[in-house]
């Protein structure tokens, strides 16, 4: 059927639903091969799908065009309907979802769900409908709904195809969480010099810059990972990371370390994990700047291990490679006389038979003569780890904690995995050794070493964050004790 293209009227809703956008591509394609679908319309000629179609049609010149009417009950879930399969923005399917919501609360207001039903149930009926008329998964359109309630900025983001709706959503959570942290105390925790003592752990409430509660020389290992320059904002004054230079924030953090060298034992370890910071868009070696001022400190650098995500955050840049690694220090107070248990980290080798692999190192000298030392065999107990951690970085890494204990609102945003902490803890302490982090967080330090036989003191100047790794711990604690 056709009818003149002048009579046809663009329904009121798909300019508030839908970006039209140019039709270059459409009027190329009428031009050379006619129009292959009817526009469909109403009975009244209001067009409910085809709009950019028609609009081509009229830019070329079509006084007719060709057309299918339909009788529709409802003119707003048709629109939507048989536009499933269109490619779509981030904002035109909010703009879809948010009118279907709309049509299906006024058909709830005039019907109720029946007596018996689940008011959650039906409402996850409506939702379900909503994603199969849309054509998005009911996950996606969660997180859209998530990403428009808590950061609408970056939809347009989205839009534009620099970032996924994942990784949007990842963003808005991380977001969210610190805005939870820098707001009042959640879950009745107050501001305090609270200290959390039990039997295998203590959790200090304040900046670890006075460990004074701390005896010289008392702590075996420490593993910790500062807070990042200017990566967070945690809402406290006293907190470093939002110094307004790099020499100052590593001025504060050495503050720290000093303390930490004076509790260290003699024969003990410490484990850091740092970062790294573009500013305007250079790459500032703060972690190696951190390093050489612990050296010239006193600190003996054993080891720079690369913690390298193998699923590593993807970075919205075109003019230098992605980051996927950060650093983790090896330090210790003495150069030979430390603590060091290498066979309980020691892993198998790929070949068995011990003579697979039997070579003679072979160095040049200054002078430029080779020297040739003993062979190295294979030790029965297997190989040391290298100095490189592969681990899939996952958002288990930096959500879930507070999840799992029920405290949904109550999160850390930038966790690091159990994994990194397992062998510095296993090598350089002992059971019932006193483990230390100066910069605690939600506590996966505490996590891995309770679970290894070793006790935890730790400081931490959010009381969220104490409240948080005090009932994280508090579920190890009652399977050690």
């Amino acid at each position: 059927m056709q009818v003149d293209i002048s009579s046809l009227i663009p329904h009121p809703l798909n300019s508030k639903i839908y970006s039209n956008g140019t039709t270059d591509d459409l009027e190329a394609s009428i031009e050379e091969n006619g129009l292959l679908d009817p526009i469909v319309i109403t009975k009244n000629n209001i067009i409910i799908s085809g709009h950019r179609r028609w609009k081509a049609c009229d830019n070329i010149g079509m006084e007719k065009i060709d057309v299918r009417v339909e009788d529709f009950q409802d003119e707003t879930i048709a629109l939507v309907e048989l536009n499933r399969y269109r490619n779509k923005t981030a904002s035109e399917l909010l703009n879809e979802i948010f009118h279907l919501e709309r049509e299906y609360s006024k058909k709830i207001k005039r019907g109720r769900p029946k007596k018996g039903v689940n008011v959650d149930t039906f409402n996850g009926k409506v939702r379900d409908r909503i994603a199969k008329l849309t054509g998005v998964s009911t996950g996606n359109l969660s997180k859209l709904k998530y990403i428009h309630r808590g950061w609408p900025d970056i939809i347009s983001l989205i839009d534009d195809g620099k970032v996924t709706i994942n990784q949007s959503y990842t963003e808005s959570k991380r977001k969210e969480v610190f805005k939870n942290i820098q707001v009042s105390p959640k879950n009745g925790v107050k501001k305090s010099d609270k200290t959390i003592t039990t039997d295998s752990f203590t959790i200090y409430n304040k900046s670890s810059m006075d460990m004074s509660e701390l005896e010289d020389g008392s702590v075996q290992t420490i593993m910790t990972s500062p807070p990042y320059f200017n990566q967070r904002n945690y809402g406290y004054d006293e907190q470093i990371g939002l110094e307004k230079t790099i020499d100052e924030y590593i001025d504060n953090l050495m503050k720290v370390f000093d303390e930490c060298h004076r509790v260290l034992s003699p024969q003990g370890s410490l484990f850091l994990v740092i970062g790294d910071k573009y500013v305007n868009g250079e790459l500032m070696s703060i972690p190696h700047r951190i390093a050489i001022r612990m050296m010239d400190g006193g600190w003996i650098q054993r080891n720079c291990i690369v913690w390298r995500k193998t699923n590593p955050k993807p970075e919205a840049v075109t003019n230098r490679f992605h980051n996927s690694y950060e650093f983790i220090f090896f330090f210790t107070k003495s150069k030979g006389d430390y603590y060091f248990d290498s066979d309980s980290i020691r892993q198998p080798y790929k070949h068995t038979n011990g003579l697979k692999d039997v070579r003679a190192p072979r160095h040049h000298s200054l002078n430029g003569d080779f020297s040739v030392n003993s062979p190295v065999f294979q030790n029965p107990k297997g190989k040391l780890p290298q100095d490189y951690i592969d681990i899939v970085e996952t958002a288990k890494c930096s959500y879930g904690v507070g999840k799992e204990l029920g405290i949904e609102n109550l999160e850390h945003g930038a966790v690091y995995p159990n994994e990194i902490c397992i062998n510095p803890i296993l090598s350089t302490s002992r059971e019932d050794d006193l483990v230390l982090d100066p910069f605690m967080g939600s506590g996966t330090t505490g996590e891995v070493l309770l679970n290894l036989g070793r006790r935890f003191f730790a400081h931490e100047l959010s009381p969220q964050f104490c409240k948080l790794s005090e009932l994280r711990l508090s579920k190890i604690k009652e399977v050690i004790i």
